[in-house]
């Protein structure tokens, strides 16, 4: 539990500490180079990295090799070294049942997402989740004296220690905020990049006013419960983003007032009016043996199967899980799992299962990073074509395609 935040930064070193941690952040460095694959990391991005040690942010953090709380004011920075400047994220917040709600990021991959923004001198940025000010700061490296970072961060008991840490490193193009940043930066002009450091369920409507045109989102999506979605999108229109790349990853969830809903589980024998019609397998919808999972994750993506359904299972302990494609109006739906597929009510939603499989097996089984994603301020969206998914999201709609 996070009851309290240390909010002064932690500033004097030994000469041999000051060594240390030099040698840690090379060490780091070298890690982090493999995200960048046969592309170098930019100099400016090293030398911003370099310049911006991560445990002046850091001044408290919860410690996953000694499972407590450490405070850097108490104790000997050395000691502690190792772990601030591994490669995994670092917890600085938790609520009151131990859940992590704020974390100072993957270096390697804060690096990388740095490097995808294409942050160049007096470029303007706005970030939604600024933490403890760590990304921020980096950023204000790179848009220099002449450029602006905007940085909002909802758990406003951060604010002090983020604020504190940029002052002693006199960051003074960068602005920390407390306050919920879905309502993006109020009384503030557009801004050419901005940036997401928890997972969101869609894009607010506010970002596709303030940031301008053709510039830069880093958007992390909530894809499904299990992972997120790095994505890297432009503005191409007042009304759209569309993706140039996407990873894989896992972050922290956005808070304030536009949480990521939950889904409590359905049991499929509680739905009324709606009877089993057939029973298949993957088979049944020619989708081979070895490529069940990886479409199964496809569909699951394109369909935005939140929602999980339980079969009784007589005789077993556990009710088995299914994901369905669900269709109200036709009184239709069709509920899979790796090993099997069921059909409730009219065939509507296995028609569409069936086209889906089909065309995802045309585009050569593409993996979910291959995928091209535009996201639409919320009734933009065209209808799709044959190659495209639909799926609305609060403020966004999500367009997929192939």
């Amino acid at each position: 539990m996070s009851d309290k935040v240390n909010s002064h930064p932690v500033t004097k070193h030994s000469s041999q500490e000051s060594q240390l941690v030099s040698e840690y952040q090379n060490t780091l460095l070298v890690s982090a180079e493999r995200f960048f694959g046969r592309d170098a990391m930019p100099k400016r991005i090293r030398q911003a990295f370099l310049d911006t040690p991560r445990h002046l942010f850091a001044p408290r953090f919860y410690s996953s090799q000694k499972r407590q709380w450490i405070d850097l004011s108490k104790e000997a920075l050395k000691e502690h070294l190792a772990e601030l400047y591994a490669d995994h994220p670092l917890c600085i917040y938790q609520d009151e049942n131990g859940r992590s709600l704020s974390t100072i990021s993957q270096p390697s991959l804060v690096l990388y997402m740095l490097d995808l923004l294409e942050l160049q001198p007096g470029d303007s940025v706005f970030e939604l989740g600024g933490g403890s000010a760590w990304n921020a700061a980096l950023m204000g490296r790179l848009v220099g004296s002449t450029g602006r970072v905007t940085s909002i961060e909802i758990i406003e008991s951060l604010a002090s220690g983020a604020k504190a840490a940029l002052a002693n490193l006199k960051l003074t193009q960068v602005e920390f905020i407390p306050g919920d940043a879905s309502s993006g930066g109020k009384n503030i002009a557009s801004f050419d990049k901005g940036v997401f450091t928890a997972s969101a369920w869609n894009v607010p409507s506010v970002f596709f006013d303030q940031i301008k045109q053709d510039g830069l989102l880093l958007f992390v999506l909530k894809a499904q419960a299990n992972y997120d979605l790095l994505c890297l999108l432009r503005k191409t229109d007042s009304h759209t983003f569309k993706s140039e790349f996407l990873l894989t990853c896992s972050f922290v969830p956005v808070t304030g007032s536009s949480p990521i809903p939950e889904y409590n589980p359905i049991s499929v024998n509680s739905l009324e009016n709606i009877k089993l019609s057939s029973e298949l397998d993957w088979a049944d919808i020619k989708i081979p043996d070895t490529a069940i999972s990886d479409f199964l994750e496809f569909a699951k993506l394109v369909f935005d199967c939140q929602q999980p359904y339980l079969l009784e299972t007589h005789g077993a302990t556990f009710d088995e899980e299914f994901w369905g494609i669900r269709d109200e109006s036709a009184n239709s739906l069709v509920i899979f799992n790796e090993d099997r597929i069921q059909l409730y009510g009219n065939e509507d939603c296995l028609i569409t299962l069936r086209r889906t499989a089909k065309r995802w097996q045309k585009a050569n089984k593409p993996s979910i990073e291959d995928l091209k994603l535009s996201i639409y301020r919320q009734g933009s969206a065209p209808i799709p074509s044959n190659d495209q998914w639909l799926s609305s999201r609060g403020e966004s709609d999500l367009l997929w395609g192939v």
